[in-house]
């Protein structure tokens, strides 16, 4: 239900701002090459191994214009997974990147992303991302807040995907935003070989024929007020987002749907800037046919909400969730050519997923705490690494970007 193709990075990242004490040969002004060894765990990958160079390409003020960061790793389930990867920064307001990577087994991963928020004189942005994935490591529970851990089971996801947006400010401080989305989602038969397959462990499901594949024409227009002084970093500020979102056979879709919610979030400088007590608040709703299947409803768990538990752990048609961390600077150091830096963030968030629109949102919450550890190379670059413990044990992601 999710991709994955900055995972490595992050952890490049981090390694990036720890190694201190190394320096760049001077012959290659502008240019740094990092060798970094890669020991990662992911709840539904397991443990990976593997290294990964990271080339980085500086301009004079030492702020990353290209990093290009291949790898080859291996895991126990997907194989050997050689990816090549590159981000773009041209401008403090554009950016792409490029993945390409095949495993030896099912696994693959192709994404093209675009975004240029400084489109029309920075009175307007836009945004595209392409991907075609296949992922054998994905988990389905069931559907609910009380969702059976007992009760898991593994599938492929096959995702192929196309999006693109545009928005434009009509305030100092408020933007409006259509996105269009296409999309094709099917699932296979996993590879973890000791778990059971999505349509052997939930018989029910498959003879309702709920995991067949399906395609979307989905439209979104949203309205947001930002205060924020940085998209990518930012330190002081807000963002709140009003949205709608639907999907209908008459327009092609395989089912319909409308989803409809808030996104908040606060970022609160403390004691001269550092640390950055950063908030959020999130309620996602929506109605939909009875044969929209479980891949287009809301989730909770993975690395961007409730970071205790494995992606998409909860599912259902409606959640909430809240939280917050304490973004605290520990060191800084001008090291492989770049400005970089590491902070610390401990977080705790809760939240819930709920089938019906009049439900308590506030009750039966499930809870996540941790510490995240994060690199930084600014104005752009973040890396994270974040541990956390909820009631089914402890989870390690790793991520590009603010997990928010």
């Amino acid at each position: 239900m999710g991709t994955g193709s900055g995972r490595r990075v992050a952890a490049a990242l981090i390694a990036l701002a720890l190694a201190g004490v190394a320096v760049p040969d001077p012959a290659w002004a502008g240019t740094s090459f990092i060798p970094i060894p890669e020991i990662v765990t992911d709840p539904n990958e397991g443990n990976t191994f593997g290294i990964l160079g990271v080339i980085l390409f500086t301009d004079e003020k030492d702020e990353i214009k290209y990093m290009m960061a291949p790898d080859v790793s291996y895991n126990g389930t997907k194989g050997v997974y050689p990816v090549f990867r590159l981000f773009g920064y041209p401008s403090p307001d554009r950016r792409y990147s490029v993945t390409l990577g095949k495993s030896t087994t099912k696994d693959e991963n192709y994404e093209l992303d675009f975004s240029d928020r400084g489109f029309w004189d920075r009175r307007a942005f836009v945004a595209g991302n392409v991907i075609y994935e296949r992922d054998s490591t994905e988990r389905f529970f069931g559907l609910g807040n009380d969702s059976d851990e007992d009760r898991e089971s593994n599938y492929t996801g096959n995702l192929t995907r196309a999006l693109g947006s545009v928005g434009v400010w009509i305030l100092p401080y408020v933007n409006v935003a259509y996105e269009m989305r296409i999309e094709r989602y099917s699932i296979g038969r996993g590879q973890v070989n000791n778990i059971p397959f999505i349509q052997t462990e939930f018989p029910g499901m498959t003879a309702e024929d709920l995991f067949d594949a399906t395609f979307y024409w989905a439209h979104r227009t949203a309205i947001s007020y930002d205060t924020r002084d940085s998209y990518d970093i930012p330190t002081t500020g807000a963002h709140s987002e009003l949205y709608v979102d639907g999907a209908s056979p008459f327009l092609g879709s395989s089912t319909w749907f409308v989803k409809f919610g808030v996104n908040w979030r606060q970022f609160i400088p403390l004691w001269h800037g550092n640390p950055i007590l950063a908030l959020r608040a999130v309620a996602d709703y929506m109605t939909t046919s009875d044969d929209t299947p479980f891949w287009e409803l809301n989730s909770l768990g993975g690395r961007r909400s409730l970071r205790a538990f494995g992606g998409d752990r909860f599912i259902d048609q409606n959640r909430t969730l809240a939280g917050g961390e304490l973004r605290t600077r520990v060191w800084e150091r001008h090291v492989f050519g770049v400005n970089a830096e590491i902070e610390v963030a401990p977080f705790v968030e809760t939240g819930k997923v709920f089938p019906k629109l009049g439900d308590n949102p506030i009750n039966h919450l499930h809870w996540a705490y941790g510490v995240g550890f994060r690199g930084i190379a600014r104005p752009q670059i973040v890396g994270f690494v974040d541990v956390g413990a909820g009631s089914e044990g402890v989870a390690v992601f790793t991520g590009v970007n603010y997990p928010f």
